[in-house]
């Protein structure tokens, strides 16, 4: 079966890998059809023909930025819940930490952040869908673990969302107030993700 983009495909990516750019540059009110048509060097029909409005266009957009996170965090390698465990932990912290802190995910969590006020609807969809899907998936991964008894997990959600928080508060705060796509190095945030494993052993490992 070809699985080749048909034209009509590409077309809208192309428009919409322009949106994103001129979105995150100009903010959604700075952001005109007529810019889009030019940045994806198509005419202004030709971006309505894919898109009714910029409301639609900007819709589009977040709703495709939702799925590579969700989907980086679901499709990991599965966890074993193997004889190290605090190896699994920091494995599944760093692919967490990762997927969260890609460059592009941080430019379109400050454009959307920015513009929750005037679209609270597309703010609650990515928290349903991006945020909380993500802790799901880490939740059902710890209850993995679990199972070979080396963690206690009253409420795995709430376990995922203390795990979550240990390692990319920090990190996520100073991407967002500080505006850098990039604001700790590899090291740094390996640093947060083995904190983070050693406090959530002290608070979740199994009494001996």
């Amino acid at each position: 079966m070809d699985e080749t983009p048909s034209r009509t495909e590409r077309k809208r990516a192309q428009i919409m890998d322009a949106a994103t750019s001129a979105f995150l540059e100009h903010g959604y009110k700075g952001t005109s059809m007529d810019l889009v048509a030019a940045a994806a060097r198509v005419s202004k029909q030709t971006v309505y023909k894919h898109f009714a409005d910029k409301e639609q266009l900007f819709q589009a957009i977040l709703l495709a930025a939702m799925e590579p996170t969700v989907q980086r965090l679901t499709s990991a390698a599965p966890v074993t819940g193997g004889d190290d465990l605090a190896a699994d932990l920091l494995a599944v912290t760093r692919n967490l930490v990762q997927a969260i802190m890609r460059p592009e995910v941080l430019r379109l969590r400050r454009l959307l952040i920015g513009e929750s006020a005037r679209f609270p609807l597309f703010g609650g969809a990515y928290y349903d869908q991006s945020f909380s899907g993500g802790l799901a998936a880490l939740a059902k991964q710890l209850s993995v673990l679990a199972e070979g008894g080396g963690l206690r997990l009253p409420d795995p959600l709430v376990a995922a969302e203390h795990l979550a928080g240990m390692a990319l508060w920090v990190p996520m705060n100073r991407a967002m107030f500080t505006g850098s796509d990039q604001p700790l190095s590899a090291d740094e945030l390996d640093h947060y993700c083995g904190a983070a494993v050693r406090d959530f052993l002290a608070a979740y490992a199994a009494a001996a």
